[in-house]
């Protein structure tokens, strides 16, 4: 079930100073991982810019999307030819659901997955219902039929690190 119950604006008014200075000055990482409650402010809030990963996994980010670079060129062929290659050449999936390598800062009983797709998804917060649909039954099956609480969005332009590929980020709690 969606987790987000809140309004924009009544998110925005209960996100605290501390999750508001959660980057730090040299915006290298967030200083602890969110609790499952700052998440879904945070996202119900719109304030996607505050997500990240901890400090010591952005470094670790950083330095293997250097390596990739410098294998592949970008970071964008890598995940064409490498992450994506077989999804890219089905015919049948529209949408393919895989962990995300590098999480965000999240609690331990929390999953990130990314959710690829051939289509272009709506930004925002609220899954198209094919989307929707996927990991619902996915999940369903995986984690039990309300075992779950999920949030859904996909970054706005300035904040997709591959724009160029579609793809949101499916935020999981197993209950």
């Amino acid at each position: 079930m969606p987790a987000i119950p809140l309004k924009r604006a009544d998110a925005e008014a209960l996100l605290s100073n501390e999750i508001l200075c959660q980057k730090g000055d040299d915006h290298v990482g967030i200083l602890r991982p969110y609790t499952w409650e700052e998440v879904k402010l945070v996202v119900a809030a719109e304030r996607l810019d505050l997500l990240g990963r901890t400090i010591d996994k952005e470094l670790a980010y950083r330095e293997d999307m250097k390596k990739v670079r410098e294998e592949y060129g970008s970071v964008l062929n890598y995940v064409r030819q490498v992450k994506l290659a077989a999804f890219i050449q089905e015919t049948d999936s529209k949408h393919l659901v895989i962990p995300n390598d590098y999480p965000y800062a999240l609690p331990d009983n929390v999953a990130h997955y990314i959710v690829w797709s051939k289509e272009k998804l709506t930004v925002g917060t609220v899954p198209d219902p094919d989307i929707k649909c996927i990991f619902e039954e996915r999940l369903g099956k995986e984690v039990g039929p309300g075992k779950y609480e999920w949030i859904w969005f996909v970054n706005p332009p300035h904040l997709q690190s591959i724009p160029e590929v579609n793809h949101g980020h499916l935020i999981v709690l197993q209950l």
